[in-house]
């Protein structure tokens, strides 16, 4: 009865190492995916922020252009002014 057990025990290690082996290949796989899919999102990040950041310039230069139509209605204005 002990060989046999041996036999027994050394069979279950045996399994255990293939089922190890098989959930390291599985989450290898796994970590893998998400290492693209994280690569991904980053791009799109990035891509995202270039769009932000295009978009923050332009609301400035659109502040900046009112800002210099309004000064530039006052002088017509004074002008009208002081011609009439």
């Amino acid at each position: 009865m002990n060989d046999e057990m041996k036999m027994m025990v050394n069979m279950v290690v045996d399994e255990m190492g293939k089922m190890e082996e098989r959930m390291n290949k599985r989450f290898a796989e796994m970590e893998e995916k998400m290492k693209k899919r994280f690569e991904k999102i980053e791009k799109r990040l990035e891509s995202m922020q270039h769009d932000i950041n295009a978009c923050k310039m332009t609301k400035d230069m659109v502040e900046i252009l009112i800002r210099k139509i309004d000064q530039l209605e006052k002088r017509i204005e004074e002008l009208e002014r002081k011609t009439a």
